[in-house]
């Protein structure tokens, strides 16, 4: 896979941590309303993990935002978090 798609993968997962922060969430919490191992969550969270469209889906709807609202935070290019010591 292309460095690009890392990058998303990347971008997707800083994106999706600050909005369990933000709902005040834990990465346990989390993954437990997406009937997910809390791992899961780690590795989505720093990138390393290519999840599929249902886990996607589910983390969303466990956040309350649209899926379409993570796609877009990609495509307007977020300042990254460092969360790999998370």
């Amino acid at each position: 896979m292309n460095d690009t798609f890392h990058t998303d993968l990347g971008q997707l997962g800083c994106q999706i941590k600050e909005f369990r922060l933000s709902k005040g969430m834990t990465q346990s919490v989390l993954a437990s309303c997406c009937d997910i191992d809390v791992r899961t969550i780690q590795m989505i969270e720093k990138g390393s993990l290519n999840m599929s469209l249902k886990i996607f889906f589910a983390i969303a709807h466990s956040l309350e935002i649209r899926p379409s609202i993570l796609l877009a935070s990609i495509e307007q290019d977020p300042p990254r978090l460092d969360i790999a010591k998370s």
